[in-house]
Parts: structure tokens; C-alpha cells; sequence
């Protein structure tokens, strides 16, 4: 799962690209899913023109490697299942991702960054929190 900014800095993308080259950026096909649905939502939140966001999309996208959900191992679904069962389980495929490769979960979802956390599982950002540790204003 990945957020984009919705406030400040528009070149949060092209600046995390550019300074930290070597973090591996990742989500499931999904994402590309929601971000066609949540299109409007997410012009009205960045206060840019359609064109500008597009344009910031296609950059942000260009830096992610996407796996389709089939590939995640069964056990991961099953662990996922129980980190998000009690508070949104359109998230389960994401989270099933950062189990099985071990990686951070960067969202904006606060109720589920909330609840895994309660549930113990620590490895999730939000994106004022990554901007923090890469030490970039947001």
C-alpha cells in the first residue's frame, strides 16, 4: 500500500526517487484499482489540476513494482486476515504483501495503521511518519 502527500510538498515523489534510490518501492494490483476509483477524492485532497496529479501518478507509479495478488503465499493471507478482519478488509492484500516480503506498510489509513499496531504489527508508516525518518519536509 502507498499513499501520496495531500498537503505541502507536490514533489514528494520525485524527491524520495531522487534521494533514495535503493528503497524498494512495491504494492498489489490492487492499489492501481483504488486510485482509479478514489480518482476524484484524490484530485479534490492534492488541490491540483487532473492533468498535474495524472502526471504526478505516472511518476509515482513508474517507481513501484507491482505484484499480483495470486503470487502471496497462503500463510500470509491467513496472517493478514487476522490483522484486518476487525477494521477493513479491503486492506488484507496489503498487508498480506508486507508480511511475506518483510517490508514497511506506508499508508494514510490511520484506523488500520491504529489497529496492526495493536494487533503487533509494528512495521507500518504513515506519511507524515516516513517523511519523518527520511527526514523531509511534509
Amino acid at each position: 500500500m502507498f499513499a501520496l502527500p495531500q498537503r505541502k510538498k507536490a514533489g514528494f515523489p520525485k524527491y524520495f526517487s531522487e534521494h533514495f534510490p535503493d528503497v524498494r518501492r512495491i504494492s498489489c494490483h490492487y492499489a492501481l484499482d483504488e486510485l482509479t476509483q478514489h480518482r476524484e477524492k484524490l484530485i479534490k485532497a492534492s488541490k491540483l489540476p487532473a492533468d498535474k496529479l495524472d502526471a504526478l501518478l505516472f511518476e509515482t507509479l513508474k517507481q513501484v513494482t507491482f505484484y499480483d495478488e495470486s503470487t502471496i503465499s497462503p500463510k500470509y493471507w491467513e496472517q493478514a486476515d487476522q490483522l484486518t478482519k476487525d477494521v477493513d478488509s479491503k486492506d488484507i492484500a496489503f498487508v498480506a504483501l508486507a508480511l511475506q516480503t518483510g517490508g514497511m506498510l506506508w499508508t494514510g489509513d490511520k484506523k488500520l495503521s491504529n489497529h496492526i499496531k495493536t494487533m503487533g504489527f509494528e512495521r507500518v508508516l504513515s506519511t507524515a511518519e516516513l517523511a519523518l525518518l527520511l527526514n523531509i519536509e511534509y
